[in-house]
């Protein structure tokens, strides 16, 4: 029986998962602009930011569960090839986006979008701009999330190559220490290097999860114990911003973004112990699938459509503001993601047809 796979080691079965975290991301992002953060901290005031690093931490977990050890150069192939790929693509359609905008509008493309070259040649993070040795930066957005799942899953399948446990464990948790440190020496780093090294401690943990199957069997009170102390703690007095580099309790708000990703995933277990249909789960199922250029849509129309300008120009409707900005957004992503879905459906037909064509003129030769 121990050798049978189990539901939750299923292709599709975190697909819900992906679908539901997108959302979340989605709301969040639309919605956060136009709230009014008090300047000093109170108690659970950081919960949110919490959550929020737990649901990233889950992404991460999940995509652990998927690890398969293969050689340096075959992982950087394939994680290139569904990771790099799409990070490029949309990278070059941003540019093109703002050279015509820059056309359209009559102002000059280096002023506003010229400083997306080197942003996404560096994969610079910079959030609400910056300066890099006296060159004007800005961010890759949410795309810091494909860099540091690239850099990740390359990092953690070198270290799975060296057959001693306790130097692979050594390595893994030095990963985790070393991006809080770097956190510390400056937020900006060149390809987010610091989240590409807390991910191997996400992708590690979950590939753990995976072997030890503890999304579903039961845990000693103690483990309980401990990760809703560390939870609760951070929750109450900390702030988690993995993109930013901000941790307010320092390792305890790291600990406590790894204990609230695996407990969004025990709850997730026990959600799924139902088997759940309807037009509403297949919708975000679909979501959690195509989740990748999810993200690449939301990257897209993130730098592209001026949204910032809505708690700007209108300060005194904040809460329409926001509606508007989230179901704007969303018709929006609707849009590009029906458009991406029909020409990956022509490009799928064409190059089948070519195909096709390919074996019956070296049947006939």
């Amino acid at each position: 029986m121990e050798n049978n796979p189990r539901k939750e080691e299923s292709l599709g079965y975190f697909n819900l998962a992906r679908g539901i975290g997108m959302i979340i991301i989605l709301f969040g992002h639309s919605v956060t602009p136009f709230l009014i953060v008090p300047e000093k901290a109170f108690l659970f005031s950081g919960w949110g930011s919490v959550l929020g690093g737990g649901i990233l931490a889950m992404f991460f977990m999940i995509s652990g569960f998927g690890f398969y050890k293969r050689s340096p150069k075959k992982c950087l192939s394939i994680q290139a090839k569904l990771l790099l790929r799409p990070y490029c693509i949309v990278a070059v359609l941003v540019l093109i986006t703002k050279i015509i905008l820059a056309f359209v509008e009559q102002r000059s493309f280096w002023e506003h979008g010229g400083e997306m070259i080197l942003t996404y040649l560096l994969g610079l993070n910079a959030e609400g701009g910056g300066e890099l040795h006296g060159i004007t930066i800005e961010t890759i957005s949410i795309f810091w999330f494909i860099l540091a799942l690239f850099g990740a899953w390359n990092i953690y399948n070198a270290i799975m190559q060296l057959k001693s446990e306790k130097i692979q464990n050594c390595l893994i948790i030095g990963c985790v220490v070393l991006s809080y440190l770097l956190s510390l020496i400056s937020k900006l780093w060149p390809f987010c290097i610091p989240m590409a090294l807390m991910a191997v401690g996400y992708l590690a943990v979950g590939n753990f999860i995976r072997k030890h199957h503890l999304m579903t069997e039961k845990l000693p009170v103690w483990c309980w114990v401990a990760i809703l102390t560390v939870t609760l703690i951070s929750a109450a007095f900390g702030e988690v911003n993995i993109v930013s580099c901000v941790w307010r309790l320092g390792l305890i708000d790291v600990a406590g973004s790894f204990c609230m990703g695996f407990l969004l995933l025990r709850l997730y277990a026990r959600v799924m112990k139902r088997d759940w249909h309807g037009r509403i789960v297949g919708f975000l199922e679909e979501i959690g699938f195509n989740s990748i250029w999810i993200v690449c849509i939301h990257a897209y129309e993130k730098i592209t459509f001026p949204w910032y300008r809505i708690p700007i120009d209108y300060p005194d409707h904040l809460l329409l503001g926001a509606i508007f900005c989230l179901v704007g957004r969303c018709v929006v992503m609707y849009v590009l993601y029906q458009l991406v879905v029909t020409v990956s459906r022509k490009w799928k037909k064409k190059k089948k047809r070519r195909k096709k064509k390919t074996i019956l003129e070296g049947k006939i030769d």
